[in-house]
């Protein structure tokens, strides 16, 4: 039996000329139908934790730990002098493939608002760091004033900061700093700052933790046991080629006292987490498309009852088992495309609109959680405040999910499916080609 002769076979039990709809060609419809639903979830967390996990790194190597760091210990004689630091920033930044190099002081305090405090995280840096650097500037949001430290007594902070201390654009926040006294007494010290600006990077887990003041401010108002220094350097690009060749080229110029970090070294626990969460989603909706897949499997054994007879008359004409069997993967295999064909375009649209899709979803179930709460408040003595209904907490995640459609792996998970497809059909076309026609037509 010759190949064009397996794939008209083929052809003939998607499409039997009668257009008679049998139950195994309506298995066969429910199979591409399960096959294109489970590819949409799969897709969707495929492209949404591929966007969520760029935005967060980006946000923590743009924005937190910089895409190399030079430590400077306390003991260092760099530490010894703002200029100093700001000199080894300057010196650099000429080296080539280095965008940017800023001297920052980094320290905890307890920020103090009108009705609330809160511990932060107080960044010392150079004033013109929010409108020079590209990362800074772009992936900043001001939300009220400006984002700028026009004055040694300027803040700037986070929404969350904000919120908690209620505090807005032209208010008075008081940062409670400590250093240890000569007898080892804790001494604290009270510094106001008026905030110009509060800014949001769309990722609360560092909203909640920042305010901004001008290094010279920050550099003698924190205390050398409760803060750190370090250089922090922006390139063209943390992913590129040439990353470690300007990582060894600023190693030798670093001096005694000071050791070079890359953005991987920092932050090596967050983005392991990161992956094995991917991994283990992309996991569970890849077992939802295997049980989807099973549909072709059983969509097939109807079919080769149905086509028995059919099967019996093309072998005793010569046609042999093995390209019955190869008719039987062509039909696995046209169904698996036929699944990809309504999944893949479907699961993209719904991943390009996965912010809108989410807020409808959130206005619904607060829309019913709200009808709920009026409900049951008329039937209760103690009533609590309605508190909305958020499906991704944005303490968590990012207020506004980055679309990243990733191409090479939209294209894995097709090819995927479609070999899935014929291994599932393996089963059912080997026990289809070894049909005897004799005892096929006997029963006939």
């Amino acid at each position: 039996m010759k190949l064009k002769a397996s794939i008209l076979f083929a052809f003939r039990m998607l499409k039997p000329r009668s257009g008679i709809k049998t139950s195994a060609g309506r298995s066969l419809l429910g199979a591409v139908f399960c096959i294109g639903l489970s590819l949409v979830p799969l897709i969707v967390v495929l492209t949404v934790s591929d966007g969520m996990i760029e935005g967060i790194t980006s946000r923590i190597i743009e924005l937190s730990s910089y895409h190399m760091q030079v430590s400077v210990r306390s003991s260092s004689s760099l530490s010894k002098s703002a200029s100093a630091l700001s000199n080894l920033a300057n010196e650099i930044a000429q080296v080539p493939g280095v965008t940017a190099a800023y001297p920052e002081r980094q320290g905890v305090a307890l920020a103090a608002g009108p009705t609330g405090r809160t511990g932060v995280t107080v960044r010392a840096v150079p004033p013109e760091m929010f409108t020079s650097d590209s990362s800074f500037r772009n992936l900043f949001a001001t939300k009220e004033g400006s984002a700028s430290l026009s004055s040694a007594r300027s803040a700037l902070i986070g929404t969350q900061v904000a919120s908690t201390l209620n505090i807005k654009a032209g208010d008075t926040i008081r940062l409670v700093t400590f250093r240890t006294g000569i007898n080892g007494n804790i001494i604290p010290r009270i510094t106001p700052f008026t905030v110009e600006g509060v800014i949001s990077c769309g990722y609360q887990e560092l909203d909640a933790l920042w305010v901004f003041i001008p290094f010279e401010t920050g550099y003698s108002l924190l205390s050398g046991g409760t803060s750190t220094m370090c250089v922090g350097i922006q390139t063209a690009d943390a992913f590129s080629d040439s990353f470690m060749q300007i990582a060894l080229e600023v190693e030798q110029i670093v001096p005694a006292g000071c050791r070079l970090y890359l953005w991987n070294e920092l932050n090596t626990a967050k983005f392991e987490n990161y992956a094995s969460t991917k991994m283990m989603l992309i996991f569970i909706m890849f077992l939802i498309l295997l049980v989807a897949s099973v549909n072709v499997s059983s969509a097939l054994v109807m079919l080769a009852m149905e086509r028995r007879r059919e099967i019996a008359i093309l072998k005793s004409m010569g046609a042999n088992s093995g390209g019955v069997v190869t008719s039987f993967l062509i039909t696995g295999f046209c169904t698996g495309a036929a699944g990809v064909l309504i999944g893949l375009p479907l699961g993209i649209l719904c991943a390009v609109n996965v912010n809108e899709i989410l807020s409808f979803i959130e206005n619904v179930v607060n829309i019913l959680a709200k009808f709920w709460y009026n409900f049951t408040s008329m039937f209760s003595v103690s009533v609590t405040e309605f508190v909305p209904v958020q499906l991704l907490n944005p303490a968590l995640y990012l207020e506004h999910i980055p679309v990243v459609l990733p191409l090479k792996e939209l294209l894995l998970v097709a090819a995927g499916t479609l070999i899935l497809s014929v291994v599932v059909s393996a089963f059912p076309s080997i026990k289809a080609g070894a049909e005897k026609p004799i005892d096929t037509l006997r029963k006939v």
